[in-house]
């Protein structure tokens, strides 16, 4: 399996998003949308009265804030420790997971950099899930 890498440390680290660390964002955000928005710092916009505003096209109008840091600190050490578990695995050697502190002490990546190299590995983890055979399509019926 081919791992999208960063560099950490001079190192070039793989990262991976996989079921495992989709199910530790949505313990701490519930979905995997609302981490995104957080992350990338969006969120829907709503009036005094709670209700979503509307864009003159009918869509739900977005207002754009400070992309969050708590975001990037809780997924960096996870997808980078899932993407050694990954590594570990396909290759045969020992899985040596790295210290989350030491991760994010030693990211020197520009932020919007690394926040869009995270939004693109969300994108490919939701791409492969629905790809996965056996899934059932829409147009399927039980028998």
């Amino acid at each position: 399996m081919e791992l999208t890498r960063i560099p950490i440390d001079g190192k070039m680290l793989p990262i991976r998003i996989d079921l495992n660390v989709l199910d530790q964002i949505e313990e701490r955000y519930e979905t995997k949308q609302k981490f995104q928005q957080e992350l990338l710092g969006f969120r829907f916009k709503r009036g005094e009265d709670g209700r979503y505003e509307r864009t003159e096209d009918g869509r739900i109008a977005i207002e754009y804030v400070k992309p969050s840091l708590k975001a990037l600190i809780f997924i960096l050490p996870r997808m980078i420790n899932e993407g050694l578990k990954a590594e570990a695995y396909d290759t045969g050697k020992a899985y040596e997971p790295l210290e989350a502190e030491w991760i994010i002490a030693a990211c020197e990546m520009d932020r919007e950099y690394l926040y869009s190299v995270i939004n693109d590995e969300l994108t490919r983890c939701e791409r492969v899930k629905k790809d996965m055979p056996g899934k059932a399509s829409k147009k399927s019926s039980n028998p």
